[in-house]
């Protein structure tokens, strides 16, 4: 059989023909039905939700229906009519849909590894699904069911093992025990002929539970003449679950619920299917055995696919199993205390970028907005499952409240913060004059090539209209990592009275930066003077209103010349004039610059 066959489950009911049922219809659902997503784990699922009149200011239970193969939300609700029991019985109803994009024929992926555990895959999907309904509605976590179909079963049976502290009760029609198969071929050995061994799969739910375990109710529902899913999977759901729950109530395998602990009564429903009912353990797990029943949901409506309307009431039985077991459905105390939300840092003034930490005190969800819009409602709003951060990069206000997995909500909070720039900060670094001077032409007419150096004064200009370029080295290493230079100023001094007047007819004197070494090394070289830089025109200097010795000349260098200096090594600067009518007269205009302290490059940085 191939995987696409496999997969569909495929409910063919040929032996539960949809034949008239004495059954009283219950009156046509009157609820409101609204739609939408939620995302666990990577993976997103759509879902309807039936809210009905009744019950509402109250936290109401929650009901999860999971369809089987080829079905949807709308039609297993039409099917199952649990949406006109919640009209009467006042509880939500919300319907997780699998789309084909995930299995072609719609099921739930029961039988593959990545669904079978707590925090991953489908049952982290519809988990996220229960936690929406929460944020939007009020519901009591302490009463919150999963009930589902054949493939919608099996799941069914997972989150009851994966998610205990979510799921108090689960209803199984036509599934199969935890972890009944890991793979495509064991799924149809399971599927024809049953799973592995139920006591091991028991204590593999139990162990699947961790840290959340506790007793979770079970109600089964099996057709004995189903041909799809072998009844022997209706044993073993029921049998698998006595041994969870033996485990779950004291963490021993003791037999203080066993499978020998059981009741057993029968029926008939009235121009309907006969059936008997076993109760194990004091009613913590009940099966239901439908005689000639095939794949289908007992009792069910016409107007859905794959029910069996002869069979008894299974969303009526559901229901009263579930309701039987009390708040917590498992027999524990009902939470009704809200959970204390945690903001961190207070509300303030700080650097920016601000990280702000929000935490429970207990497992739930936070529910915040950074824009200043109730988190209870908007569209922009953030699920933290567990509790989490979120990063302001500019002044604005957090604004939170938590759910705890019992549905109790705790007080809205709103932390206005301010966020202001990181001071700078400065740095000065002295050129290093073993690597200072400067590179010349060595006649009026050599402009490239044949340049001579002179180390230690700087010059710059012309002798005899051969140029000059000044050369400059800083050792600009022990910037921070990550430092973002905001600003920088390069200064200089004249350390002799100019010779001519190089700032002549407006000229200008600029700086090139070079990223590292200009030539082949940071040693002043004959190939520093066309060598290529990093930043060309970085900074320009204006001429001084003086030409004595020690005039200062300063210039900052701009956003290319920002980006040019290096955070590891040398940072170079070629200094020569641009321009200007002295460049051919014939005369020596230059001017002569100290070195060391005298040049130096001031950074500021954050």
């Amino acid at each position: 059989m191939n995987r696409a066959a496999l997969l569909c489950l495929p409910l063919l009911l040929a032996a539960c023909a949809q034949a008239p049922t004495s059954l009283a219809l219950r009156a046509q659902a009157t609820g409101t039905t609204t739609t939408g997503s939620a995302t666990g784990a990577g993976v997103t699922r759509a879902y309807t939700l039936y809210t009905p009149a009744a019950g509402a200011g109250a936290a109401r239970p929650l009901v999860v229906m999971l369809h089987g193969c080829t079905q949807s939300p709308t039609d297993f609700a039409a099917g199952t009519r649990m949406n006109d029991l919640a009209d009467t019985q006042g509880f939500l109803v919300v319907y997780p849909e699998q789309p084909v994009s995930a299995n072609q024929n719609r099921c739930w992926n029961w039988f593959e590894p990545a669904h079978q555990a707590r925090g991953q895959g489908e049952p982290a999907a519809i988990r996220a699904v229960v936690d929406a309904v929460k944020g939007q509605g009020n519901v009591d976590g302490a009463r919150v069911y999963v009930a589902g179909l054949s493939a919608g079963a099996a799941m069914s049976v997972i989150l009851g093992a994966t998610y205990p502290d979510v799921f108090s009760g689960v209803g199984v029609a036509s599934g199969l025990e935890f972890r009944a198969a890991t793979t495509s071929t064991a799924a149809f050995t399971a599927m024809s002929s049953g799973g592995p061994n139920p006591d091991a799969q028991g204590t593999a739910a139990y162990t699947a539970m961790g840290a959340f375990k506790r007793t979770v109710r079970t109600i089964v529902f099996h057709g004995s003449s189903d041909s799809t899913v072998s009844p022997v999977n209706g044993d073993q759901v029921a049998a698998q679950w006595v041994q969870t729950n033996d485990l779950a109530d004291d963490g021993q395998d003791n037999g203080s619920r066993s499978a020998a602990q059981v009741t057993t009564r029968s029926g008939t429903v009235s121009g309907g299917r006969a059936y008997s009912v076993k109760s194990f353990a004091g009613g913590v797990v009940e099966q239901w055995s439908v005689t000639g029943m095939g794949h289908a949901w007992s009792g069910g409506s016409t107007a859905g696919s794959y029910t069996d309307p002869r069979g008894p009431d299974a969303s009526a039985e559901l229901w009263r199993f579930f309701s039987a077991g009390g708040p917590g459905g498992g027999g524990t105390t009902p939470d009704t205390t809200a959970p204390v939300l945690s903001v961190s840092p207070a509300p303030g003034t700080y650097v920016g970028p601000l990280t702000v930490t929000l935490a429970l005190n207990e497992p739930g969800t936070v529910y915040v907005t950074t824009d200043g819009s109730d988190p209870a409602s908007s569209a922009s709003r953030v699920a933290l499952v567990g509790g989490g951060s979120v990063t302001l990069t500019s002044s604005g206000t957090v604004r939170a409240y938590g759910v705890d997995t019992a549905g109790n909500a705790s007080a809205a909070q709103a932390s206005a913060y301010t966020l202001t720039a990181a001071p700078d900060t400065s740095v000065s670094f002295s050129s290093v004059a073993s690597q200072d001077g400067y590179v010349a032409a060595n006649t009026p007419s050599a402009t490239t090539g044949g340049y001579v150096v002179t180390s230690g004064g700087i010059g710059v200009g012309d002798n005899a209209d051969a140029p000059w370029k000044g050369v400059l080295s800083f050792d600009t290493s022990n910037l921070p990592d990550g430092a973002t230079v905001t600003g920088a100023t390069l200064t200089v001094r004249y350390s002799l009275t100019p010779n001519g007047n190089p700032w002549a007819g407006n000229a200008a004197l600029g700086a090139d930066v070079r990223s590292g070494c200009l030539g082949a090394g940071c040693a002043l070289g004959t190939d520093d003077f066309a060598a290529a830089v990093t930043a060309g025109g970085a900074a320009t200097f204006t001429a001084p209103p003086g030409t004595a010795a020690g005039t200062t000349l300063s210039a900052a260098l701009n956003a290319a010349g920002l980006a040019a200096i290096n955070r590891v090594g040398s940072t170079q600067v070629r200094l020569a004039f641009m321009g200007g009518t002295a460049r051919s007269n014939g005369l020596s205009d230059y001017l002569t610059l100290g070195e060391g302290t005298q040049a130096t490059l001031h950074l500021t940085y954050r």
